[in-house]
């Protein structure tokens, strides 16, 4: 994941002849005659991306000579871009007005979701108000909004465990032993049901590993067939079958200095089992149609919904191989046990739709928590999520609070959304204790005094609510 060091947004001159810099993150322009570039050079990737249309990902090793958008972010800066970014900016109608570049000291595959909502909220910004000025006001609260984005960057960086949302004392745990396993090479079995997040988890794992900066390599053994899995794990030679035109690595050797990630390991057929077991075992990876074994370094890491130990004993998975992934064996807890994490998801997925949707402030009332809490969450967090998206797509777009019409059927409102005047009072009283412990790194101490109660008081409504404390 590249380090965001510097941004800016271009907007196009009255010609379209040039696309001219107009604000930045750190602020350069002081130091500059209105920097400008040339709109139709396309190895550039600010150009080829207001032509275009398109997101354009780059690294500077593409360049013999930086183009000139980067070159202009680099001015100054003494440090050396190694890859970048640039989205056009859409004013309303479709008319692409300039664009907005974030460039990077590290190369990385993807952007990190902070800087992808810096972009989207650019673009929402600027739609609605670059046709009518160019303030430096506004341009200045971009540049501090892409500060307080940068620094909740490096924070997630920093401590990948981040990511695993919830403030339960579950939760918690899940955090503690991401980072008990992370320095490890052992093995590690993630359960869960549907929904609960195992890819992410096993995605924090490695980034807070020593291999965070080797490949992190996924497959789902559920979506292939037993022929097509094993040489897409072990690899092949040329000829092994029919088919196999060439040599094909494998994705075991892809991932080797790294971390792999076997989702739906439950669903892997017996004959592959077998042989991955070999590699668990001697730390080699012997090719379809080989007769050599090749040696890998790998970090193995697992995630299936099944209950594994049913698995064992119906004996579709075997016991042994069960017990190799299993060194470790960290399970999610479903959303239904930790209902008083609801709030925390609600506010980080509103925050991402917010952006995505051009809807600032979106929020959900106060009297739809109980009725949010009595849900079953079959699917989990996965669920939650899509329910709200789908209620932010179908209410009007002047509308920011979300109510238990917007969210439920109406058979659900009738029966859970009329709530009295205690259960306000309670799901108030929840939201403000969860606020002021996030405030306190939830220290109770601190917590209950500037809430003005006791900590015992506090530790009560804590374990009734479902927070946690230091």
């Amino acid at each position: 994941m590249g380090k965001a060091c510097s941004a800016g947004v271009f907007l196009f001159d009255v010609g379209r002849e040039y696309l001219l810099l107009e604000g930045c993150h750190p602020n350069v322009l002081e130091a500059m005659n209105v920097p400008a570039v040339p709109a139709w050079e396309l190895d550039d990737p600010l150009a080829y991306s207001v032509h275009s249309g398109a997101a354009c990902r780059v690294e500077s090793e593409l360049y013999a000579v930086l183009p000139p958008s980067l070159e202009l972010l680099a001015a100054g800066r003494g440090e050396q871009f190694r890859s970048a970014c640039a989205e056009p900016l859409i004013a309303p109608g479709g008319e692409i007005i300039g664009g907005v570049v974030a460039a990077f000291q590290e190369t990385g595959a993807a952007v990190c979701d902070h800087v992808r909502m810096l972009l989207d909220y650019g673009s929402a910004l600027l739609e609605t108000r670059i046709l009518q000025t160019r303030q430096s006001s506004m341009l200045s609260g971009i540049r501090e909004d892409f500060a307080r984005l940068e620094r909740e960057a490096r924070q997630a960086r920093q401590r990948p465990e981040s990511v695993i949302l919830g403030q339960s004392d579950a939760m918690e745990t899940v955090r503690s032993m991401v980072l008990n396993v992370a320095d490890s090479d052992a093995p590690v079995l993630i359960t869960g049901e549907t929904g609960t997040g195992k890819e992410i988890v096993a995605t924090a794992i490695h980034n807070a590993s020593p291999r965070r900066n080797a490949p992190f390599v996924q497959i789902n053994c559920a979506a292939l067939p037993a022929s097509l899995l094993e040489s897409e794990l072990f690899g092949h030679r040329k000829g092994a079958f029919s088919g196999a035109d060439s040599d094909h690595s494998g994705l075991l050797r892809s991932a080797n200095g790294g971390t792999i990630l076997l989702d739906e390991i439950g669903e892997m057929p017996p004959e592959v089992q077998s042989k991955l077991l070999r590699v668990l075992q001697e730390h080699t990876v012997r090719p379809v149609g080989d007769v050599r074994s090749l040696a890998v370094n790998i970090r193995f890491l697992a995630a299936t919904n099944l209950d594994m130990d049913q698995a064992v004993e119906r004996g579709t998975f075997r016991r042994d191989l069960f017990h190799r992934l299993a060194l470790v064996h960290l399970k999610l807890p479903p959303l239904r046990e930790r209902p008083g994490d609801l709030p925390v998801l609600a506010r980080h997925h509103l925050a991402e739709l917010a952006v995505r949707y051009q809807r600032p402030g979106l929020s959900i009332a106060p009297e739809v928590w109980p009725a949010l809490s009595a849900l079953p969450y079959r699917g989990n967090v996965r669920e939650f999520f899509s329910m709200l998206e789908r209620a932010v797509i179908m209410t009007d777009k002047d509308t920011n609070l979300l109510s238990a019409g917007d969210l439920f059927e109406n058979e659900f409102v009738r029966e859970h959304g009329v709530l009295n005047l205690a259960d306000l009072v309670k799901s108030y009283e929840a939201s403000v204790i969860l606020e002021v412990m996030k405030f306190y790194g939830n220290k109770t101490r601190d917590a209950a005094r500037a809430l003005g109660v006791p900590i015992r008081t506090l530790n009560h409504k804590l374990s009734r609510i479902g927070g946690s404390a230091d």
